[in-house]
C-alpha cells in the first residue's frame, strides 16, 4: 500500500442551517471525526471537516448551538477545495419556501463538479436534507430516499424538478437507510443466460452491491455472525486516489450524470451514521467503517447502492 493512499485526508464541508436537527449534524460528525486510515495510529486522521452557517453562532431545533467556522460567501469561493458536501435535515420549510441556504450551496457545489470533473466529490444528505437536493433539482433521474415522514413531500419536489422531462424522474426509495448513486464502477451487464445465483454474488464479498431484495434478505441475515465473512475489496483509499489520477476514471465522469458527482441522500435521523459510515468505507476501507461502528458501539445497517460499486475485489 503506498504512502500516498494511506496518507490521503478528505476534505469535508458541512453545511447547518438555522433549526437544522442536531442528530442529523452530530450523528455522521462523530463518524467521520472518528475514522482514521490506520486504527492504530491516532494522528492517521482521515476527514478534515470545516462547517459552514450564516452566521457563527447557528441554532438547532432542539436549542443547541453549533458553532461554524466559515460563512456561506467564503463556503462557495472555496468550494473547489472540498470532496464532501454534508447536508442535515430539520427546519426544512423555511428553507425550502425561500429557497434559502444550503440550497444555493448546493447548486454551486453541483454546477461545480459538472464542470470540473477531474476529481471525485460526494454529495451527501441526511433525513430531510434531501429536499433542499430536490428544490436544487439535484435529484432528476436519480434513486433518493428521506425520513419516512417526509416521502410524499420529497415526491413532489421530484415530481416538479422533472415535470418537463419524464425520464428525468426520481425513484424515490422507501424505508431504507440510504441509497447512493453515481459509485466510482460501473457493474457488467449480466448475461441472462447465466445462472443467477453466479452472477449476483461476482462481487461478493463486496457488501455494498445490493439490490432492494438483497438488502431486505441482509437486514435478515444481519445477526447471524457465521453469515458474515472478511471483507476483501480494494481499500477505498486507494480507489479514491487512483479515482482522480487515471484519466480513465475522469473521463468517466465526464460522461455521467452531475458530472460524475457521488449522491447519498440518508432516511431518518439515525440512518445518517449509516450513511457516514458509507462514506469512510468507500474513502478509506471497509475495516475502518467497521472499526468506527465498533467504537461507537453502532450496529451499521447496509443501504442501496444503484447499478454501481465503490469498492471492488482485488
Amino acid at each position: 500500500m503506498s504512502a500516498i493512499a494511506e496518507d490521503v485526508v478528505i476534505k469535508v464541508l458541512y453545511a447547518i442551517h438555522e433549526g437544522f436537527d442536531l442528530l442529523d449534524f452530530a450523528g455522521p460528525l462523530e463518524v467521520l471525526h472518528t475514522a482514521r486510515h490506520n486504527a492504530k495510529d491516532p494522528d492517521s486522521e482521515a476527514f478534515d471537516i470545516t462547517i459552514v452557517g450564516g452566521k457563527q453562532q447557528v441554532m438547532s431545533a432542539q436549542g443547541v448551538a453549533v458553532t461554524a467556522h466559515i460563512n456561506w460567501k467564503e463556503a462557495k469561493e472555496r468550494i473547489e477545495e472540498f470532496d464532501v458536501l454534508v447536508i442535515p435535515g430539520g427546519g426544512s420549510d423555511p428553507v425550502l419556501e425561500g429557497n434559502l441556504e444550503p440550497i444555493p450551496l448546493i447548486e454551486t457545489f453541483v454546477e461545480h463538479q459538472q464542470a470540473n470533473p477531474a476529481r471525485e466529490r460526494t454529495l451527501m444528505s441526511i433525513c430531510t436534507g434531501s429536499l433542499f437536493l430536490a428544490k436544487a433539482n439535484v435529484l432528476k433521474g436519480l434513486s433518493a430516499t428521506t425520513h419516512p415522514s417526509a416521502d410524499i413531500k420529497l415526491e413532489k419536489l421530484c415530481q416538479q424538478a422533472s415535470a418537463m422531462d419524464t425520464e428525468e424522474r426520481t425513484d424515490v426509495m422507501q424505508n431504507i437507510r440510504y441509497v447512493v448513486n453515481n459509485a466510482r464502477f460501473s457493474l457488467p451487464e449480466e448475461d441472462s443466460s447465466s445462472d443467477t445465483e453466479s452472477a449476483s454474488t461476482s462481487h461478493k464479498p463486496n457488501p455494498f452491491v445490493l439490490t432492494k431484495s438483497e438488502y431486505l434478505a441482509q437486514r435478515a441475515k444481519a445477526s447471524d455472525p457465521s453469515s458474515r465473512r472478511r471483507s476483501s475489496a480494494r481499500k477505498g483509499s486507494v480507489s479514491f486516489t487512483q479515482s482522480n489520477m487515471r484519466r480513465d476514471s475522469v473521463l468517466r465522469r465526464q460522461g455521467m450524470r452531475l458530472g460524475g458527482l457521488r449522491v447519498i441522500t440518508a432516511g431518518g435521523v439515525m440512518s445518517g451514521v449509516d450513511a457516514a459510515l458509507y462514506v469512510v468505507s468507500a474513502h478509506v476501507s471497509v475495516e475502518s467503517g467497521e472499526a468506527v461502528a465498533e467504537w461507537l458501539n453502532f450496529g451499521w445497517q447496509r443501504g442501496v447502492v444503484v447499478n454501481s460499486v465503490d469498492l471492488m475485489r482485488e
